[in-house]
């Protein structure tokens, strides 16, 4: 069976319509397989989009979306959470993305390499430098000496002091968001790019992460909530469409939940967007479905299933 045969209704026409110019931009280069250089235009009309305006507009030039000397500040609502966000978004480079993106590794790297607030227990630490490298790569940053530094830094801890975070007061699904964040960061390193060892990381990251077992019935009823963007938090959405990017999509557990995934699907074959999440553009509202949820389950199951006729 194909990706096409768990759904009530392709979708993929509702992606591409302009009114989400990322939404559309992620469609065409994950879904349709278009290369970047093929993109201008769709690029072009990102970089023109009326809630990106309006965020510059409101970027301060020496402290962006907070606090110059702590680009943390502010969480989810901050220049560290905005860039997160954006990156997420599929919203491509822009000049004042990319001062910010300075600012971010001037002020924000620890001398370990880490790029975290200063406080919290490691396994944020995990989370946060996982989501700076997948920023940081997305805006053009990648290799940079600073985000190599992080990049070593992220497989440092997995691969050697794993066992210590796992009893460091952050247990069982929140450490899961912890961990699908990092893994996140190192399947932003294009392929041809990584090391043995960001190899060995994302193995055991992967394999770590789709052995947990959820309890949605109990404490993880949250994770069945699907929101974007999202800062620390995640979903099961993201949990398996990180999965599927990593290529385990064989374990029975990602097969169950993903299932679970499918059974949330409109009569439209959309998925419903089920809270707002604290970021600083807002352009889909609760309880309507979501271009960019529907666009990574579409992609999750392409990538599981196969079939994909629209990259032909």
């Amino acid at each position: 069976m194909t990706w096409l045969t768990y759904l009530k209704r392709d979708p993929v026409p509702w992606l591409l319509d302009p009114v989400n110019p990322p939404a559309r931009l992620l469609t065409l280069r994950d879904i349709f397989g278009r290369t970047e250089q093929s993109l201008g235009t769709e690029v072009a009309l990102v970089r023109a989009w009326s809630p990106l305006q309006t965020l510059i507009s409101r970027a301060d030039s020496q402290n962006f979306w907070g606090r110059a000397e702590n680009p943390f500040f502010g969480g989810p609502l901050g220049t560290f959470g905005t860039l997160n966000a954006l990156a997420q978004m599929a919203v491509p480079a822009f000049p004042v993305a990319k001062h910010a993106c300075e600012s971010l590794l001037a002020q924000g790297r620890h001398i370990d390499g880490h790029i975290a607030p200063e406080d919290g227990p490691p396994g944020g630490r995990l989370a946060a430098t996982g989501m700076a490298l997948r920023l940081l790569w997305h805006f053009g940053y990648g290799e940079d000496a600073r985000t190599q530094s992080a990049r070593a830094a992220l497989r440092q801890t997995i691969l050697h002091h794993f066992e210590g975070m796992r009893h460091s007061g952050v247990a069982g699904s929140e450490m899961i968001a912890c961990l699908l964040k990092a893994l996140d960061g190192l399947l932003a390193i294009p392929e041809s790019l990584r090391e043995a060892e960001d190899e060995q990381a994302l193995q055991f990251l992967a394999e770590s992460i789709v052995a947990h077992r959820f309890d949605f019935e109990g404490r993880d009823a949250g994770w069945l909530a699907f929101r974007f963007p999202r800062y620390h938090d995640s979903d099961l959405l993201e949990f398996c469409h990180v999965l599927a990017r990593a290529g385990k999509t064989n374990h029975p557990y990602f097969q169950e939940y993903l299932q679970r995934i499918v059974s949330e699907q409109t009569a439209e074959g959309r998925w419903l967007k089920a809270q707002l999440s604290p970021c600083t553009i807002q352009v889909e509202r609760s309880r309507f479905p979501s271009r960019w949820l529907t666009f990574a389950a579409v992609h999750t199951l392409i990538l599981t299933y196969g079939g994909n006729t629209y990259a032909t």
